[in-house]
């Protein structure tokens, strides 16, 4: 019920690489549960453009693989469809484009695309398709490794334009080795197969690491 509400800026990519800030949002219209238009007024107080000069940090690639629910498949599947619009259902993916599907996953990492391969940790998170014209999602999740070689976790964010041959999200925080990291990953469709099975690689691009003291 508030007029303004601030909420933060966390990341961004392309122009808005790496920027931090805040928006205030206004509610500009309203009508019942059918419309509201918001206002945001946004203030960034990073614009990291300078990190595109120097190399990263630290870079990584990553695989992971994501099989999805099909009513089927419950002994496989390391991801489901937990909402769906009224159209839908949450065994099969809703046309238009998958629009207004979310989903919750819990999939292996690996250091190759190889599916078999020994996992160092776990990609966890959600997605939802947020395009009616095309396939699109928003992507917020976390690499939690489970190994020697990487301790901590990863957090990731941002918009996933998936008919692009690769896309920029934000790597917006990190624990353990990636304490406070902070940096852009690149996102490839490696494989994809119908709506059951996919897998992304993942370049990882650090520009702020940070040392444990």
């Amino acid at each position: 019920m508030n007029k303004t509400r601030d909420i933060s800026v966390i990341g961004g990519t392309g122009d808005f690489f790496m920027a931090r800030g805040i928006a205030t949002i206004m509610t500009d219209s309203f009508e019942g549960d059918v419309y509201f238009r918001l206002r945001v007024d946004i203030k960034l107080y990073e614009c990291c453009y300078t990190h595109r000069a120097h190399a990263p940090c630290k870079e990584m690639v990553f695989f992971f693989h994501d099989i999805v629910y099909n009513g089927e498949n419950y002994k496989n599947a390391t991801s489901a469809i937990v909402g769906a619009p009224d159209w839908g259902n949450r065994t099969i993916m809703s046309s238009p484009n998958n629009f207004g599907d979310m989903i919750v996953f819990d999939d292996p990492i690996t250091l190759d695309n190889n599916l078999h391969s020994p996992p160092i940790g776990r990609a966890q998170g959600m997605y939802f398709y947020d395009q009616k014209d095309t396939f699109s999602s928003w992507l917020g999740f976390s690499f939690v490794f489970n190994n020697t070689d990487y301790k901590g976790s990863l957090n990731f964010a941002g918009h996933d334009p998936l008919m692009n041959k690769t896309r920029d999200i934000s790597v917006i925080g990190g624990t353990g080795d990636f304490f406070m990291t902070r940096g852009i990953a690149t996102l490839s469709t490696d494989a994809f197969e119908g709506s059951v099975y996919f897998r992304l690689r993942v370049h990882v691009k650090l520009y702020e690491c940070w040392k444990l003291l």
